[in-house]
């Protein structure tokens, strides 16, 4: 995970989020021709998920491009929220080695995965936890994937999150069923 936080000064949350992440900055860039405008315009919604929260107090910001996909996401202790390193799996639980980490007794520890492909998008797995993962009021089965659209809420445990997407082809992807697969 990295140590970074979100920007919160006057200058533009993009920008900024750039320079505090010099090593995602130069993925994103190397993923967007080096065209800082394209990289702001894919930021600029995930650096402003909270604004978008509407059923929940926490959210999962997912963030992509053809080679780099990353999380931000409120769900962590630190103030500010937390940016997940680039990988295409990221563990959730009550584990501090977790991606993203819940310290809370409610919470297995290794309760759920957000994974990506390109081909298929995000998806959402319970790895058989104690308390159970929903996606949109329906119990997902233990190690069972479902796919998760912009705006989605999830269910882990007891903590209520709204998923949300920016990035290439989101908006193709966000218009399919969300359907169970396997």
């Amino acid at each position: 995970m990295l140590n970074q936080s979100l920007p919160s000064s006057s200058e533009s949350l993009p920008d900024q989020f750039l320079k505090q992440n010099p090593v995602l900055s130069v993925q994103l860039l190397a993923d967007l021709d080096q065209d800082l405008d394209q990289v702001r315009t894919l930021l600029y919604p995930a650096l402003n998920a909270q604004h978008r929260c509407q059923a929940a107090e926490f959210y999962i910001q997912a963030v992509t491009t053809e080679r780099t996909a990353f999380l931000i996401t409120n769900l962590s202790h630190s103030r500010g929220g937390l940016i997940t390193e680039t990988a295409s799996n990221w563990l959730i639980g009550r584990n501090s080695t977790c991606d993203i980490s819940i310290r809370h007794m409610s919470i297995s520890r290794f309760h759920a995965a957000v994974g990506f492909t390109a081909t298929d998008g995000f998806y959402i797995t319970d790895l058989n936890s104690a308390n159970g993962s929903w996606v949109n009021r329906r119990r997902l089965d233990p190690m069972q994937r479902m796919r998760l659209r912009d705006g989605d809420l999830i269910r882990i445990a007891s903590y209520r999150i709204e998923f949300f997407w920016s990035g290439q082809d989101c908006l193709d992807r966000g218009n399919q069923e969300a359907e169970t697969w396997g």
